[in-house]
């Protein structure tokens, strides 16, 4: 049985394949931008990780329930060879499904993030924030970001996290699992790769000037599990570098789907 996770779609079918999967606390409407650009050549499927967006909640997560719930997804929805593109937490299951299940992957794309482990006590506190956010005594968005702010100052990542905030007519309430992401954590921050754990097609690693997640001691790590891969550094982009620097995104993006068609 197919994993029943929200899928955001563009493009024409019969055109080549990307799936797009973002990371920690966004969702598929991160990609949008990138995705109506490329509609006129390739078919997009931007999905929602589980426990994100409109995907299913389950009681627990961990890496390789993820890796297990999309490759489900994409066994039953994509029956075609495609390129696999992730961000950040989604670049993680990206590397750990490539390396279980490389057959159908034609090229993967991995946005700033290296196959480690990284500290879980970095987005404890952000998830904190939102978790004691009192949800019952909100009367508007504007409310919940002033509330945030304190404790969140960055306003630009406030607006970030807020996309997860909804409302109903009986209150406002998050569309992702925070308490199991929370819980999570420990888990979600681990290496998704295995020792011995390879993908031997073609791979792009982008990376932001501004960002730590992957800095240059980690690129021995990368060409250890990813024989055909290159790094290209977008300098003046943070870790978000499909917004901050999008047309330097698309034009190495671009370059490497005409390479692997």
């Amino acid at each position: 049985m197919s994993t029943p996770l929200h899928v955001e779609e563009y493009g024409e079918p019969g055109s080549p394949v990307v799936v797009f999967l973002h990371g920690l606390l966004g969702s598929s409407r991160n990609w949008r931008s990138v995705a109506r650009d490329l509609a006129g050549e390739y078919r997009i499927f931007a999905l929602d990780l589980p426990e994100h967006g409109s995907s299913p909640h389950s009681p627990a997560t961990d890496l390789k329930q993820m890796i297990q719930q999309i490759n489900q997804w994409l066994d039953h929805h994509i029956g075609e060879s495609y390129v696999l593109c992730g961000h950040s937490l989604g670049g993680k299951v990206a590397m750990g499904l490539a390396c279980a299940r490389p057959q159908p992957i034609k090229g993967l794309v991995v946005v700033d993030i290296a196959p480690r482990d990284y500290p879980p006590a970095h987005h404890l506190p952000t998830l904190e924030a939102l978790l004691n956010l009192d949800l019952s005594a909100l009367q508007s968005r504007k409310q919940a970001d002033e509330e945030l702010a304190s404790k969140i100052p960055n306003w630009a990542f406030r607006q970030f996290l807020l996309t997860n905030l909804s409302q109903k007519e009986d209150g406002f309430f998050w569309r992702c699992n925070l308490p199991v992401l929370h819980a999570g954590m420990v888990h979600l921050s681990r290496n998704p790769l295995q020792s011995g754990d390879r993908f031997d097609g073609p791979t792009l690693f982008l990376r932001g000037g501004k960002s730590g997640y992957l800095r240059s001691e980690h690129i021995p790590l990368v060409r250890e599990a990813f024989a055909q891969s290159q790094v290209v550094t977008l300098p003046e982009a943070g870790h978000d570098l499909h917004v901050e620097d999008k047309k330097g995104f698309l034009s190495h993006f671009r370059t490497f789907l005409l390479s692997v068609a």
